[in-house]
């Protein structure tokens, strides 16, 4: 679609850009999916909420060009389908490539309810700071979560932890790819485990493949189902700031996620040498167009 038309049974002023955030080169298909809606003017809670629901993807972001705070480029909210969400990965670096090529640049900070975020581009794709956050052991026991991921105890070889590095999510090892594979997440046993301060269950299970590879999957609660992200920034946050927590540093990993569900994604940790905590990766533009009066 072109330029805002202004014309009857449209808004004018209000668009969205369709991008695939954590995508793999070669593949048109890979990473996560995000809608980006940019408005001249302020936009109601629920109608914000709403198009989230519209879109139906893992997340919309909404980009209010006026009232912009001091110190950031753009006031930036996140809505999946069902809540708003303080802070997440995907949503942060597509917002901020459309924000950036808006803007002529390859670097932005976005203000979101968890704090400012510094994006910049990068060689491995557009990076973010991730904000400072903190891990603690979960309550559950080992054979619980085995439980609850449908898995033999042998697969969950230490506890989960809560992390929250913006968004409070559940992190767990597994012992192989194999077992991150093999997960299948019962939604009772999720929702009563993994429930998070956001309204959803947010579980994370990885493993590594090697020195410095990862293969991760997201399961997350959507009313009374099961659903699984393709690729999630800020679970990477999360697992950046649970190895900073126990003393990694001058760390950079490769997550694959997303091949389970056919929508392969590839993320970048970074954890430097003062235990600050970045996730990078590529975005590419899908489409765009303008919204209808609803």
């Amino acid at each position: 679609a072109g330029p805002h038309v202004g014309t009857a049974g449209r808004m004018s002023g209000r668009r969205f850009e369709l991008v695939n955030v954590f995508g793999i080169a070669g593949e048109p298909f890979s990473g996560n999916p995000l809608a980006v809606i940019t408005a001249d003017e302020p936009v109601p809670d629920a109608t914000m909420q709403a198009w989230a629901r519209q879109f139906n993807l893992s997340e919309t972001t909404f980009v209010c060009r006026v009232g912009t705070p001091e110190g950031v480029d753009a006031a930036v909210r996140i809505f999946t389908p069902t809540v708003e969400l303080p802070f997440a990965g995907h949503p942060t670096l597509g917002t901020a490539y459309c924000v950036a090529s808006a803007l002529g640049r390859d670097a932005v900070t976005l203000g979101m309810p968890a704090g400012h975020v510094p994006v910049r581009l990068t060689d491995q794709g557009w990076q973010l700071q991730a904000p400072q956050g903190q891990a603690w052991e979960h309550e559950a026991s080992v054979s619980e979560w085995a439980k609850a991921l449908g898995l033999p105890e042998a697969a969950v070889p230490s506890p989960a932890y809560r992390v929250a590095a913006g968004v409070e999510q559940v992190i767990l090892e597994l012992a192989t790819p194999e077992a991150v594979r093999d997960a299948v997440a019962d939604p009772t046993s999720l929702r009563e485990l993994g429930l998070c301060p956001s309204g959803e269950a947010l579980v994370y299970v990885w493993a590594w493949t090697g020195a410095g590879t990862v293969e991760a999957r997201l399961f997350f609660s959507q009313d009374l189902a099961v659903v699984e992200d393709p690729a999630t920034g800020s679970a990477c946050a999360n697992l950046g700031t649970l190895w900073a927590s126990q003393g990694r540093r001058n760390l950079t990993v490769v997550v694959s996620q997303g091949a389970a569900i056919h929508r392969p994604s590839r993320l970048v940790i970074d954890l430097d040498a003062d235990g600050r905590v970045s996730v990078a990766g590529h975005v590419v533009p899908v489409g765009s167009g303008s919204l209808e009066h609803p």
